[in-house]
């Protein structure tokens, strides 16, 4: 052997060392963030699941369960969380799905890609539309070729948010063997980058594992981010064949189910498709594993809520849709060893999605770029000495409520009432304390509306703050619905009539104002505005629930309340718009109430949606705004008519 002097032997190796790429022991770690979707804590055969779930639970087995995690109760939030570390009323989702995220918002993709990271993303989004691509347009313009009018609004695109590698779609619940289409309607939703793909046949699923797997392998030597949300396991219920063929025929009847309407037929197919997640995150691992990459690789796996209908989410209470622990609480795991999260040990610290950027930032020894402010917090420190975690509270609005997380104590607040849980001793929300914990209640109300403020929420079922509390301004025109009830019309019997549409984006921060008046004679109470969905009375749902839709006078609109100061005078009313948020408010109207004969004369003017930058979107200010539809006579309400009137006509009536 050719031995070279010492000299020249250290400039060999350092030239070896400047020209090779980092070892694997030297380099940063690789991520791969595995996100479920509506999963429960219940589903997972570690947690009392029927269904066995073995690469699941071996990964909690082998790692550290992260036992109080938390994100939304539906899918768009949580993903929102964990992009950009930013409660998701900053950013433009929820308490419902919908939303693009803004251009503005630095996502976790955008810093590991600041660190020299390749970046992947690989399944559903659900945080943005379609992008609006010359292919994308034409099958858009052919699908919806029935409703010429419906506009195309175009995203960003996952890539547009620091993902090097995009195989996504971009809707929720979509079919999937049909190519992605959301109930066999609209336009295939199926990208690679910008590069629309309605020609790629194949079970969602396999698809999503297919192309991280690629990606995994093509970046095995460089840091990589690797994010997998899955499409599995949500609606609509459909399994492989040969994934179904390992359920038993029977065993559905056996299973929980977070709905009493779930069938037998669905609760086996949901096992089916839980089975094949279970499948997939076993592929994942095995590549991980047979590339070398497991010792040096962060991998969490969590869901984005708690289990939809078919689904089980014991022994929480609640599930998808809802605030309770069931649709907020995750199953969640972190496994790394060469960081030390090994051993199936717990970690009972408060955390969730929220806190995944920087903490994820910090594991990898990356530097955090520069954000907009964070909700966010680097668990880092404390989940590796396994110490108090630095969260303080988590933070959820809903329909009708909003409710309050810390270690020990759950407060929901509703119109009418508080819950509060010890979660300590009562980790299924069963027994109500509050009357028994005024003080706590108190404390954590403050925690509440520190965080209301702090994010400008437009509380639907809270009165508005007073200094909302304007003074009517009608003025020119003005809109007069007239309506007669019936002796025949009972109570229970609604009306709607329509008055305005808007195609503007409505979000949590927004209020909704408006003056409202009534003619001398007129019935004088039973009548409220609302928001609504639907084309016909068989359809028609509005939004202002009993419990819901509270004006700044602390009154709910569906008790339909009398306008302050009686007929002739007008009333200016604001009311919260969270629980209507995000995403199009497209049809406004009156909603009538039988029970009382007579006849309805109601004036409306200054109709607006008013943002928290103080800037206002009229929904109906003059007659060009009116927007209503031919309601035929029926037995409860005749006589129905809309049509604006000068100011001046309603003062002589005064």
């Amino acid at each position: 052997m050719k031995f070279l002097p010492p000299t020249f032997a250290l400039a060999a190796l350092a030239l070896i060392c400047a020209a090779a790429p980092a070892s694997a022991a030297a380099r940063q770690p690789n991520v791969v963030y595995l996100l479920a979707d509506d999963l429960g804590w219940g589903d997972l055969s570690r947690n009392g699941g029927k269904i066995p779930t073995p690469a699941i639970d071996k990964l909690f087995a082998r790692g550290v369960e992260l036992n109080t995690f938390m994100g939304w109760c539906v899918c768009s939030p949580t993903r929102a969380m964990l992009l950009t570390g930013r409660h998701p009323f900053r950013v433009g989702t929820g308490p419902e799905v919908g939303g693009e995220l803004a251009a503005e918002e630095i996502t976790i993709a955008e810093g590991f890609k600041a660190n020299g990271y390749r970046t992947g993303v690989f399944g559903k989004w659900h945080n943005g539309d379609d992008p609006d691509t010359t292919e994308y347009r034409a099958a858009f313009a052919e699908a919806w070729k029935s409703m010429p009018n419906k506009k195309l609004k175009g995203g960003l695109g996952a890539n547009a948010h620091g993902f090097d590698e995009a195989w996504v779609y971009y809707g929720g619940g979509a079919d999937y063997f049909n190519r992605r289409t959301v109930q066999g309607r609209g336009p295939v939703s199926w990208w690679h980058n910008r590069e629309f793909r309605p020609q790629d046949a194949g079970y969602t699923e396999d698809l999503i594992t297919r192309h991280a797997l690629e990606f995994i392998g093509e970046s095995k030597d460089t840091p990589f981010f690797c994010y997998v949300p899955f499409h599995l396991v949500h609606a609509p219920l459909q399994a492989k064949d040969d994934d179904l063929a390992e359920i038993e025929p029977t065993i559905g009847a056996a299973l929980p189910a977070a709905s009493p309407k779930a069938t037998t037929a669905e609760k086996r197919t949901h096992a089916a498709m839980l089975r094949a997640l279970d499948k997939n995150v076993a592929a994942i691992v095995a590549e991980l594993d047979r590339l070398g990459l497991t010792e040096n690789t962060i991998l969490v796996f969590t869901s984005d809520n708690g289990a939809m209908e078919a689904g089980s989410s014991l022994p929480l209470r609640g599930a998808k849709h809802t605030i309770y622990d069931g649709g907020v609480r995750l199953p969640t795991v972190v496994h790394w060893p060469k960081g030390g999260l090994i051993g199936g040990t717990r970690w009972d610290g408060l955390c969730g999605a929220l806190d995944m950027f920087p903490t994820l930032i910090a594991m990898t020894d990356s530097k955090m770029p520069a954000t907009r402010p964070l909700d966010g917090r680097n668990l880092w420190p404390a989940l590796r000495a396994r110490t108090e975690s630095p969260v303080e509270s988590y933070y959820w609005a809903w329909h009708g409520q909003d409710a309050l997380r810390t270690v020990q104590w759950k407060l929901h607040r509703y119109y009418d009432r508080f819950e509060l849980y010890d979660i300590r001793k009562d980790e299924s929300e069963m027994t109500n304390v509050a009357d028994a914990n005024p003080a706590v209640v108190q404390s954590l109300v403050l925690k509440m509306n520190a965080w209301t403020d702090s994010l400008h929420t437009a509380l639907s079922h809270t009165p508005a703050p007073m200094a909302f509390d304007a003074k009517p301004a009608p003025e020119g025109d003005v809109l007069e619905v007239t309506v007669t009830v019936t002796a025949e019309a009972k109570p229970k019997d609604r009306l709607i009539v329509p008055i305005a549409s808007w195609d503007g984006f409505q979000q949590a921060t927004d209020w909704v104002e408006f003056d409202l008046a009534t003619a001398p004679g007129a019935l004088p109470r039973g009548f409220f505005y609302s928001p609504f969905q639907g084309n016909d009375s068989k359809s028609m749902q509005v939004f202002f629930k009993r419990g819901d839709g509270i004006d700044q006078f602390g009154r709910e609109q569906a008790a339909g309340p009398e306008i302050r100061g009686g007929a002739g005078v007008w009333e200016h009313r604001v009311v919260g718009m969270s629980s209507t948020a995000p995403g199009p408010l497209g049809r406004h109207g009156l909603v009538f109430s039988g029970g009382t004969p007579g006849t309805y004369t109601v004036y409306v003017d200054n109709l607006r949606i008013r943002r928290v930058d103080g800037s206002v979107s009229s929904l109906w200010s003059d007659r060009s705004q009116t927007r209503t539809q031919k309601i035929m006579d029926s037995a409860a309400f005749k006589n129905i008519r809309v049509r604006t009137v000068p100011l001046g006509e309603v003062k002589a009536r005064s």
